[in-house]
Formats: C-alpha cells, sequence, structure tokens
C-alpha cells in the first residue's frame, strides 16, 4: 500500500524559479563541490584506495575556503575582544604559539605530554607546523586559524584520543563544543565549521557501514561533548607550559576536565576495513588525521 504523506507536506510553499542553476538561502548548498563532497564522504565505505585522512583536502579545505567570510569573522573576533577580558587577554597579551621543532621535543621524558608526543611524531615521519613557519602571525584571524591546526594533536592526548580514525571523534566533538561554552556563539561556529563536516562523514559511515562499531561511537561523541562543555577553551591553553608533565598533571594544569584515555583500536580496524567481524585479518595501521 502507497503510504500517504500529504499531511507532511500540506505547507510546503513551492518558489517560483528564477534562474537555470540551483540557488537556495543557504550557501553551503549553492556550493556544487561541497554538496558533491558531503554526498560521497557522508556515504561511501572507507577502503585502501582513498585513506580516510585524505577525505577534507579532497573538496571540504577547499570549500570551506571559498565559503569563508573573513570580514565577517575578523568582526566577530574584534566584537568578542571588547565584550570578553579573557579573549582579549588570549589575543592581545598571551598569544600562545607552538614554536618547538621536533628535535626540542625529542628532550622530554618518554612518559610526559611531549614525550608521548615526540614518539607519535617521529613513529609517523611527521612534520612540525605543517609549513606555516614558527613566526607568530600578527593578525588575529591567521593566528587563530594556524593556532587551530597547532594544537590538534595536542587535543587528542588531552581529551584521551588514541591516534586512529575512530580516535579522532574525541577531539573532534570536544572542538565542536568546547568553544561554544567560552565566546559568542557566532564565532564559536566559525572556529568549529571544518570539525562539524569532517567529524559527521566518520560518524554517518560508522552507522551505515560498519554497526559494529556504532556503541563505540556514540561513547566516543558523548565523552568529547562533556569534555569540551566542562573544560577551559582550547584555544586559550598555553599547551607548550605543559609538556613536561606526565598526561594526567597537564589535563589538570590546563583545564581539562572529565578527560580519560580511550581504547579504540579493536573497533577501528574493523571501521577501516582491516579485520572482517568473524575473521582474524592482520591488522595495517592507518596514520590518524
Amino acid at each position: 500500500m502507497e503510504r500517504d504523506y500529504t499531511y507532511f507536506t500540506s505547507g510546503i510553499r513551492h518558489a517560483e524559479p528564477t534562474s537555470s542553476n540551483l540557488q537556495s538561502t543557504s550557501k553551503y548548498l549553492n556550493h556544487p563541490g561541497l554538496r558533491d563532497w558531503l554526498v560521497t564522504h557522508f556515504l561511501r565505505r572507507n577502503g585502501p584506495d582513498i585513506p580516510i585522512p585524505s577525505d577534507p583536502v579532497m573538496g571540504l579545505t577547499q570549500a570551506m575556503d571559498d565559503l569563508r567570510d573573513e570580514a565577517e569573522y575578523t568582526r566577530l573576533i574584534d566584537a568578542e575582544k571588547e565584550k570578553n577580558p579573557k579573549v582579549r587577554k588570549w589575543l592581545d597579551e598571551e598569544r600562545p604559539y607552538m614554536s618547538l621543532t621536533k628535535e626540542d621535543f625529542s628532550k622530554f621524558d618518554p612518559e610526559t605530554f611531549g614525550g608521548v608526543y615526540y614518539r607519535y611524531i617521529a613513529d609517523n615521519n611527521y612534520e612540525l607546523n605543517l609549513g606555516w613557519g614558527y613566526e607568530v602571525p600578527k593578525d588575529d584571524l591567521t593566528y587563530i586559524r594556524i593556532r587551530s591546526g597547532q594544537i590538534h594533536d595536542f587535543e587528542h592526548l588531552m581529551t584521551g584520543g588514541q591516534f586512529n580514525t575512530l580516535g579522532e571523534l574525541l577531539p573532534y566533538y570536544f572542538r565542536m563544543s568546547n568553544p561554544f561554552s567560552h565566546v559568542s556563539p557566532e564565532l564559536a561556529a566559525c572556529m568549529s565549521q571544518m570539525y562539524i563536516f569532517g567529524g559527521h562523514r566518520l560518524v554517518m559511515r560508522s552507522f551505515l557501514h560498519y554497526p559494529q562499531t556504532w556503541p563505540t561511537v556514540l561513547d566516543l561523541i558523548t565523552r568529547g561533548i562533556k569534555i569540551g562543555q566542562t573544560s577551559e577553551c582550547t584555544y586559550m591553553m598555553d599547551y607548550e607550559s605543559a609538556l613536561h608533565l606526565p598526561i594526567p598533571e597537564a589535563r589538570e594544569k590546563l583545564g581539562f576536565r572529565n578527560a580519560e584515555d580511550v581504547d579504540t583500536y579493536e573497533m577501528d580496524l574493523i571501521y577501516t576495513e582491516q579485520v572482517i567481524p568473524g575473521q582474524g585479518e592482520p591488522p595495517m595501521q592507518e596514520a590518524a588525521e
């Protein structure tokens, strides 16, 4: 029997078209590259032909660059500085910035925050600062964007998210919730925009293709939100001042609350199709984002 949907659709008003192209009141829907990225990366399975960490640079980063209103973003930063003394102090006085080299990190005790981070970058042969250089940017917008990238891997260790794909969900949902507890919603949304897209593509694939991982995903989302809403502002934290401490002490010093290490290794093997449930295929590690 065909279902009658008229009860749900009775209030819809169809606008008369004025353009031969797809148009909407949403700038996101209007962007063809973003539409294509969403359909592809929200619905696809995972596979070795397209490593999961490469997803954002396959159209999302480019779309965000196109859509970013830098004048409006700057206006929101300036307005926040006028009404929020913590933000003014952070941007005008403190401005923490990571200027350490890989060699600098090698000197930390292996059991400290900095030492654990060094093992991660050394084992994966990663370089630091992603080509941005070591000079602190003078304008607030550029500084915030660069600092956002600098602290992402630190957030893994502080939130307890392992350096694997499912482990990304803890810092993702931490970052999507944390700024909203410290700055205006409009500014917080600007700061977190990449994360709403990047985080939800992992969530969608879990539910659609890897249901064995779904309870773990729900747990990680819940943990990330709780840590984000109860902790100090991640952007304002001076992570570098805590690198010499063991991770539990570093969390306390920086203001992380309700954080603990979460093991996602086995579920991540299923999520990344390195192990098929019921079969004991040997794992092949995939780098985190």
